[in-house]
């Protein structure tokens, strides 16, 4: 149990319940999975994971001191988690001088946040830019986020992000990875990558005011769900298949109706969300034929890997999503974001090796979205 946590919500004391609980859970920093989770724990299991569904069953019971600190601990490790988005621009030419445009907006990278409709968060480090070499630079910050009245704990917390361009030797596009930890450092980058992108476009460096993405609608159904599965298999340095741990999955409202086959027809009327046991995998039978994948969607994957790489080993938790997949209406607009979780290399090693290791795994999974979104994504 965090001391941190303890103290500042005197969680040994505090048993919320009832109208208390409702706010709580109710707060837009307690994800659904979270509240789910805290239900399982109670050994209470439900088929629909929607917040209007489980907040008013767990809010009848009360939290011991231990489920409540495990729910705040779980939210603050979501949150302070970097996860990161991958862009590109397209660039006019190889040669195209992409840097002296950045520098020129260096002085003005606050100025282009509007932080009076992100409440309660300021900046700890205002926005800097720095440039490693000729062809790549970084934009990175730290915000202070104060959250008050909403969940009832008065929480004060940082969080960082930057984003990466790189232009590689001779290529035609800019790479942008896009690392945020909070939604409102994820509002942020979007804010300045926009000025970012226009700059380019104004000063003739790229026809395109805005950075291709890698989003919902990128790919057609069965593509999108073979993109994820795909991602769960080997790449890099992994010594073999990653074990599926959770999948996310969640049913196609455009379908109205399904099939008359007992393989896919117990998904109507039942769920919209549904969280999955990796090792229960093989039991769901929507997996096994490609002819249901266009009757529900994947939406999250998490996935555990053995890794080699040079004389190191260790192990690793990836977690695959498109974000904001809650409202159907907006999910063609998700965004692809991947993190790495749960990393540990065997043995003793140093910080800086395993940074180093960290980030050339990184490195290698970069490459294999890229090979994949190539291959699967729909063709203009």
């Amino acid at each position: 149990m965090s001391d941190t946590i303890k103290e500042k919500v005197e969680a040994d004391n505090w048993l919320p319940y009832g109208e208390q609980l409702r706010i709580l859970l109710g707060s837009d920093h307690i994800s659904y999975g979270e509240v789910a989770t805290a239900l399982r724990g109670k050994g209470v299991f439900c088929a629909n994971s929607e917040k209007s569904n489980t907040i008013p069953i767990l809010s009848t019971t009360i939290l011991r001191p231990f489920e409540f600190v495990s729910l705040l601990e779980a939210s603050i490790s979501r949150e302070t988690r970097p996860k990161e988005q991958p862009q590109d621009l397209k660039l006019v030419s190889d040669s195209a001088n992409w840097q002296n445009s950045l520098k020129e907006l260096a002085g003005e990278l606050v100025d282009l946040v509007d932080l009076d409709n992100i409440p309660g968060v300021t900046f700890a480090s205002n926005p800097t830019l720095s440039f490693s070499g000729t062809h790549s630079a970084t934009i990175e910050y730290v915000i202070n986020r104060t959250d008050y009245s909403q969940d009832l704990l008065g929480r004060d917390l940082n969080f960082s992000a930057k984003i990466l361009l790189e232009q590689k030797d001779g290529a035609l596009k800019l790479e942008i990875l896009s690392q945020h930890s909070s939604k409102e450092t994820g509002k942020i980058n979007e804010q300045l990558l926009k000025s970012v992108t226009q700059r380019l476009k104004k000063d003739g460096i790229s026809d395109n005011s805005e950075p291709r993405k890698i989003l919902f609608k990128s790919f057609d159904n069965k593509n999108r769900i073979l993109f994820m599965l795909k991602l769960a298999a080997a790449f890099g340095a992994n010594k073999g298949l990653g074990v599926i741990v959770d999948v996310n999955i969640r049913r196609n409202e455009s379908k109205e109706s399904l099939p008359d086959d007992p393989g896919i027809k117990w998904m109507e009327g039942t769920m919209r969300n549904l969280k999955i046991d990796g090792d229960k995998l093989n039991d769901i039978s929507i997996f096994s034929s490609e002819d249901y994948f266009e009757y529900f969607f994947v939406t999250k994957l998490v996935v555990d890997y053995e890794f080699e790489m040079a004389q190191n080993s260790g192990t690793c938790t990836l977690i695959y999503s498109f974000d904001k997949t809650r409202n159907f209406a907006r999910i063609m607009s998700a965004p692809f974001i991947y993190s790495i979780d749960k990393f540990t290399v065997k043995g003793n090693t140093s910080s800086k090796v395993s940074t180093f290791v960290k980030n050339e795994l990184a490195a290698n999974l970069r490459s294999k979205i890229d090979v994949l979104f190539a291959e699967l994504m729909i063709k203009d």
